[in-house]
């Protein structure tokens, strides 16, 4: 909405372009991370059908144990992918600002704080999983992710609010 209306304004003819193409980046966007939350529920449904397979012998734990593992692993997977999509949305719209009207600031800094949201509560779902996760190559990299996600959004999130209103 942002962008179609700020299209309409003289003053920011500069920056027909970007603003032509920000809502079918956005729509796009939108569109990954609902087919997401589908793929987030399969994902964790082999992580709950793994816990369930039979542990008598030390053969079936060795492999309920392996199970959890690849199931925990592509649980992350999913969660991840969306705080990455979250934080390039977050980061467009931070793009988007300055050829904005700035009548319309208001309705950027909410969507860059739902999509900064959107980052931290997907990387909730990452850190929860990733507690029982036992493989040290795995885990550290994808903490690592973790961490500079977190920072994408939190290094400009204080420039998205106001206070004293």
């Amino acid at each position: 909405m942002v962008a179609g209306l700020s299209l309409k304004k003289k003053p920011l003819a500069a920056h027909a372009g970007p603003l032509r193409e920000a809502p079918e980046e956005f729509h796009s966007a939108a569109r990954a991370l609902t087919e997401a939350i589908d793929r987030d529920a399969a994902s964790f449904e082999s992580v709950i059908a793994a816990y369930k397979l039979p542990r008598g012998t030390p053969e079936e734990m060795q492999r309920r144990d392996a199970a959890v593992q690849r199931g925990l692993a592509a649980a992350i997977e999913v969660p991840l992918e969306v705080a990455r999509k979250a934080a390039e949305v977050f980061e467009k719209l931070g793009q988007l600002e300055p050829m904005s009207s700035p009548s319309m600031s208001s309705d950027i800094r909410v969507a860059r704080l739902m999509a900064s949201a959107a980052v931290r509560g997907a990387l909730e779902n990452v850190a929860i999983n990733l507690e029982s996760i036992t493989d040290a190559a795995f885990a550290g990299p994808v903490r690592s992710e973790a961490l500079s996600l977190t920072a994408r959004v939190s290094e400009s999130s204080a420039d998205t609010g106001r206070s004293g209103v």
